[in-house]
C-alpha cells in the first residue's frame, strides 16, 4: 500500500517541474516531458538541489571563477561590483552632502560638527521633502508680500469721498488751464462746508492754491474756489459787475470773510485735504 504523502514534499522533475515521486518514495516513474527515466529518487533528489545551487552561482566577469550571485566583490580575483556608499553628512547651511570626515563644508565654508553622520538617502528623501516643503511657504510668502503691498498702495491711493471732491474740482482747474501740462498744486488745500440751521450740508467749497504758466510763459500761482463741482472764481479776483455771475461772486466773497469771522462752528466746518494723495492721482510731482 503506498503512503499518504503531501504533494508539496514530493520530488519534481528538474527539467518541467511534474511530480516524480509516487508515493513509494524512492521510484521515480518516466516524466512526461521524456526526460528522466525511472530510477532512484535521490539520484534525481541530488541533481535538483545541483540545480538550484547552480542557480544561485554566476561567473566572476574578470576572473570566470565561481561566485555568489549576491557577492557585492570576487573573492577569487577582488573585482568589485557594488560600490559601498561612504557615509556623509549635510551642510546644515547651504545643504550640499559632504564627506563625513569634513569638518568645513567646501561650498559655504561653514564649519561642520564632527561625529554627525547622515545617512546619505535618509538625507536626500530628507531634503527633497524639505525642499518641497519651503518651496511652496516661499510661494505663499511671496504671494503675501504682494498682496500686501498692493493692498497698502491701493488704500494710498484710494481718496475719501471729500479727497475725490477735492481731486475733481483740481482736475477740472487744470483742464481749465492755457497749458495744462504747467498745472501744479501747492501745500495748501481744503473744503468749507455751510450747514443750515439743521445740521444739513447746504453747499461745501472747495479751495486750493495752484500754479501755472500764463500767457508770456511765466509762473503765476493764485487760490481756487469752487463751490460744490463749480469753479467760481480765483481768490484775487474781484467781482464786475458786468459779469452774469456778480451775484454769486460777491456771496462767495461774503461767506469767506464771515468765515473769518466766526471761525468754525455750527455753520462752517473746515475739512483739509491730504494734498498729496490728490497730487498722486493726478500723477502730479
Amino acid at each position: 500500500m503506498k503512503k499518504e504523502t503531501n504533494p508539496e514534499n514530493f520530488f519534481k522533475c528538474p527539467s518541467c517541474g511534474g511530480i516524480l515521486d509516487d508515493g513509494e518514495e524512492n521510484i521515480a516513474w518516466k516524466c512526461s516531458c521524456g526526460n528522466v527515466s525511472i530510477g532512484k529518487l535521490q539520484d534525481y533528489k541530488e541533481k535538483e538541489e545541483i540545480i538550484i545551487h547552480k542557480s544561485n552561482m554566476i561567473r566572476c566577469p574578470e576572473c570566470g571563477k565561481e561566485i555568489s550571485a549576491k557577492a557585492k566583490r570576487c573573492v577569487h580575483c577582488g573585482k568589485v561590483f557594488v560600490e559601498e556608499e561612504k557615509p556623509t553628512k549635510i551642510c546644515g547651511d547651504c545643504g550640499k552632502e559632504v564627506a563625513d570626515d569634513a569638518t568645513e563644508c567646501p561650498f559655504c565654508g561653514c564649519p561642520l560638527e564632527d561625529g554627525t553622520v547622515n545617512d546619505k538617502s535618509t538625507q536626500k528623501k530628507g531634503g527633497k521633502k524639505a525642499k518641497k516643503i519651503i518651496i511652496p511657504i516661499a510661494a505663499i510668502v511671496v504671494a503675501v508680500a504682494i498682496i500686501a503691498a498692493f493692498a497698502v498702495n491701493f488704500i494710498r491711493s484710494s481718496l475719501s469721498e471729500d479727497e475725490q471732491l477735492a481731486y475733481q474740482n483740481a482736475v477740472k482747474m487744470k483742464s481749465m488751464m492755457r497749458d495744462p501740462d504747467s498745472f501744479k498744486l501747492y501745500d495748501e488745500m481744503f473744503l468749507l462746508r455751510c450747514h443750515d440751521d439743521d445740521g444739513n450740508v447746504e453747499y461745501t467749497y472747495t479751495i486750493f492754491k495752484y500754479g501755472g504758466t500764463n500767457g508770456y510763459g511765466a509762473m503765476s500761482t493764485d487760490e481756487a474756489i469752487f463751490r460744490d463741482d463749480k469753479y467760481i472764481m480765483d481768490y484775487a479776483d474781484e467781482p464786475d459787475e458786468d459779469d452774469p455771475d456778480y451775484i454769486e461772486k460777491i456771496g462767495v466773497q461774503l461767506d469767506l470773510t464771515l468765515f473769518r469771522l466766526s471761525g468754525e462752528g455750527d455753520t462752517w466746518k473746515k475739512v483739509d485735504i491730504d494734498i498729496e494723495k490728490v497730487k498722486k492721482k493726478m500723477g502730479l510731482d
